[in-house]
């Protein structure tokens, strides 16, 4: 329809511009009035539609208020439905439950009727006793009434029922205090043969230490001993040291240093011994050096025909003892230049064996005697 109402163009060729904006603005115009009449169209499409909708609109707000109170009535049914069931299984319930009570009842009802009939049969059994207790009553004065009389039974019967109960309470508590008795005799025994133990054990503890200790002390009295008899040792020999200085010193003529009193006894014995040793090395040199003059002495006398050393010249053996006397002092100075360490005396004897031998008082009085015979 648009297509129809559009305007037909014209093909002008050979036309003047005038008249070519006038053809242009008639097709305008033709384009601006089918324009219009297009609006105009749609304006009315438009209301149409909204007629339409409003229409529908209506429609739906019906259907919806039919639809709701469609469902408030089918939820009226279903709660009525469910009260209806409800009701129902109530009523069914409750049938059940008074069948029920009625059957417990009847029951209950036959059980009363058997309880009456057993009841019954007691009470006429236990007249007797009734009958009992009223002769009883009637042979004493001391219960006026049976009530008092069954009271005073219950108050026995409690009180046995107590002494009973006491009784067994005690054998109870006798059979746990044996039981403890026992667990704790035996833990006290099992603690004695501990205690046994562990005496035994310290006991051999204390003789290892007893035994160690009389070890020591009998290591201890031994080192004592050897102390003691090196002490007495040693003063023997600075005695005999002592002794033999003196002697020497008593027989020398030559100066010597004079040892103090107040050094210490060992350095006293040495310096004893050195002056000891110097001493008899003299000697032996003057003893070895005078044995060949008294035999060269003899020798001269023999030949002479004298008879001996008392015959012979008197000038001829001073000389003679003038020329030993300076031997034995070239010797003697010689000796002690070399510190005394040469042999002296007959081969094999030793200067620190003189020395050694003159320890003891015996010895040193017969090593004097021997060079005094030489």
């Amino acid at each position: 329809m648009a297509a129809l109402l559009m305007p037909t163009q014209l093909t002008l060729e050979h036309v003047s511009p005038a008249t070519r904006l006038l053809e242009k603005r008639r097709q305008m115009f033709e384009v601006q009035e089918a324009l219009d009449a297009q609006k105009s169209e749609y304006k009315r499409r438009e209301a149409e539609f909204k007629r339409r909708e409003e229409k529908l609109k209506e429609r739906d707000l019906a259907l919806q208020e039919s639809l709701i109170k469609f469902n408030k009535f089918l939820q009226e049914n279903d709660s009525k439905r469910a009260r209806a069931e409800k009701k129902e299984r109530d009523e069914i319930k409750q049938r059940i439950s008074k069948e029920g009570e009625i059957t417990r009842l009847r029951e209950q009802l036959e059980k009363l009727k058997v309880d009456k009939a057993e009841m019954l049969g007691v009470l006429h059994k236990d007249m007797r006793y009734q009958q009992y207790l009223e002769a009883v009553l009637d042979s004493t004065d001391e219960y006026p009434e049976i009530l008092e009389l069954l009271m005073r039974y219950e108050t026995l019967e409690a009180t046995h029922q107590d002494l009973v109960e006491r009784s067994r309470e005690g054998h109870s508590d006798q059979e746990n205090q044996g039981a403890f008795n026992k667990r704790f005799h035996k833990e006290k025994v099992d603690e004695i043969l501990e205690y046994n133990n562990q005496i035994a054990m310290l006991q051999h503890k204390y003789e290892a230490i007893v035994l160690h200790a009389n070890r020591l002390q009998a290591e201890t009295d031994r080192q004592l001993q050897e102390s003691a008899e090196a002490t007495l040792q040693l003063g023997q020999v600075l005695m005999a040291c002592d002794n033999i200085f003196t002697r020497c010193m008593s027989t020398s003529h030559v100066t010597h240093k004079k040892v103090m009193a107040n050094e210490a006894d060992k350095d006293a014995a040495v310096e004893k011994l050195s002056l000891i040793k110097d001493y008899l090395g003299d000697l032996l040199i003057i003893t070895k050096a005078y044995k060949p003059a008294l035999a060269l002495a003899q020798d001269i006398s023999m030949a002479g025909g004298g008879p001996g050393l008392a015959g012979s010249p008197p000038f001829s053996l001073g000389a003679k003892s003038e020329r030993v006397g300076s031997a034995a002092n070239s010797k003697a100075s010689v000796w002690r230049s070399t510190g005394g360490s040469q042999l002296l005396g007959p081969p094999g004897v030793h200067l620190t064996q003189l020395s050694a031998s003159s320890a003891s008082p015996g010895a040193s009085s017969s090593a004097m005697e021997n060079s005094g015979r030489s």
